[in-house]
């Protein structure tokens, strides 16, 4: 019985992932959510010289400002609503008649967000199964990996120190002179707090992070080579990278999978869609792979 019922449910899983699945379910998805929120638009011809305000739309309308000012309109700026948005249905329609949304790159643009908000939103409810989770965590653990950092003091020597002056300096911090005022002088800082690698190579050359991660801690060593010169260095604190428990990143795992999730039902859902259309390409890389 038990068993029975996990072969069920691996097989529903299987089922709702496929690729043409997610394109009907989201094709169902998209042009429900615009037959609900905008039935006037896709029961009426934007030709026809009929315009219809049902008490859907009215209803739309007195939510919108009740969203904006906290009350219901009266019976007055509810007329004012309807006027408004009489008075955009006409300008609308004419502007649709008299061809104007042609090849305006703005109304193009706003209108695939809409399409792509509609994907990602419809995609990105989806609630996956904790184990789902963490098999994208394991095949993604360097995106959620806390990253290694390290806390240093610094004393530079220059481009080229002198043997003396790298063992006199050496000397002094054994005898535990304040380091800010040794070394030669220069604008580089004398130290930095807990940075991860991005950050120390950023100022000091790439590979110095790899040079002090593995030295000992409140010693002074070196000298180690930056990208400006020699350093006697103390390693104050270092934490290494850490994977964090599931259970600490859940959210954090859930929302990149969902990411990824719209991302790939949106590629599925185009590939589908594209498919629908007869394309041709009569650009120069379309005649050019024609003539040969």
């Amino acid at each position: 019985m038990m068993e029975s019922s996990t072969r069920k449910k691996s097989l529903f899983r299987r089922i709702v992932t496929e690729p043409f699945v997610l394109f009907a379910l989201l094709s169902i998805a998209i042009f429900s959510w615009f037959k609900l929120v905008q039935p006037d638009e896709w029961s009426i011809d934007p030709d026809a010289r009929v315009i219809i305000i049902d008490q859907r739309q009215v209803d739309v309308l007195a939510g919108q400002f009740e969203d904006t000012w906290r009350r219901p309109p009266t019976a007055d700026e509810l007329g004012k609503l309807k006027e408004d948005w009489l008075n955009r249905e006409v300008l609308v329609r004419e502007a649709l008649a008299l061809g104007l949304d042609g090849n305006d790159e703005i109304i193009r643009n706003r209108l695939v967000q809409k399409m792509n908000f509609l994907l990602t939103s419809e995609a990105g409810a989806a609630r996956p199964e904790d184990e789902v989770l963490q098999t994208y965590l394991s095949d993604n653990a360097e995106t959620f990996t806390t990253p290694a950092q390290l806390a240093v003091s610094l004393v530079y020597l220059g481009q080229y120190p002198s043997d003396r002056f790298i063992d006199q300096t050496q000397a002094r911090l054994a005898a535990g002179e304040d380091h800010r005022q040794l070394g030669q002088a220069s604008l580089l800082p004398t130290g930095f707090d807990l940075s991860i690698r991005a950050s120390v190579d950023g100022n000091f050359g790439t590979g110095f992070f790899d040079q002090l991660h593995p030295l000992p801690l409140g010693e002074w060593s070196g000298p180690v080579q930056s990208s400006f010169g020699l350093h006697m260095v103390r390693l104050d604190n270092r934490w290494d990278a850490v994977l964090p428990p599931f259970g600490a990143i859940r959210d954090r795992v859930l929302a990149a999978w969902r990411e990824k999730h719209a991302e790939r039902a949106t590629e599925t859902f185009l590939e589908n869609l594209r498919s629908t259309y007869v394309i041709q390409d009569l650009g120069e890389a379309g005649l050019s792979a024609g003539e040969s």
